[in-house]
């Protein structure tokens, strides 16, 4: 029988469960509250994403790649929560303008029920906010633990 003992690191192990709680959270707030995101909310999940995956692939292998790619991640999210931030305490503008997944409508009555299905969520809206800081106050929040996290693991690993 083989037994192989790993010492893992435990901060690896909270990055990884953090990050899934919040992707987890963000879909919660959408579906079940029926807080629809914006653009800048669905970029700030994608490096989310790549911290799960790439947990998921290679963590318990080699859990120093793992660290470095997650606070690359994070780091790379922090920026794009700091951009919508502003965005939303419209100190910078930015125009997301309207877009859809379907430009294949025979009749302009077609298209006036596809656009009264459709939720438009403005970047520079806050539709929740807890303690006054919107969610992407709160990913900001949340980041900054996140890269000290990954800091500190990749410094004990050495």
């Amino acid at each position: 029988m083989l037994n192989i003992e790993r010492n893992i690191n435990p901060r690896a192990s909270i990055i990884l469960g953090l990050s899934l709680l919040i992707v987890f959270l963000a879909y919660f707030f959408e579906y079940t509250l029926e807080l629809p995101p914006c653009k800048l909310c669905i970029y700030q999940r994608i490096p989310y994403f790549v911290v799960i995956f790439s947990g998921i692939l290679i963590y318990f292998k080699q859990d120093k790649f793992f660290l470095i790619i997650s606070l690359l991640m994070f780091i790379i999210n922090l920026c794009v929560s700091s951009f919508h931030s502003l965005v939303e305490r419209k100190l910078i503008s930015y125009d997301t303008g309207c877009s859809s997944n379907s430009d294949n409508f025979e009749n302009i009555d077609q298209l006036r029920s596809f656009l009264e299905k459709v939720p438009i969520i403005k970047c520079d809206e806050i539709i929740f906010s807890f303690f006054g800081l919107s969610l992407a106050n709160l990913n900001m929040i949340l980041l900054l633990i996140l890269i000290t996290l990954s800091f500190l693991a990749l410094k004990k690993n050495g």
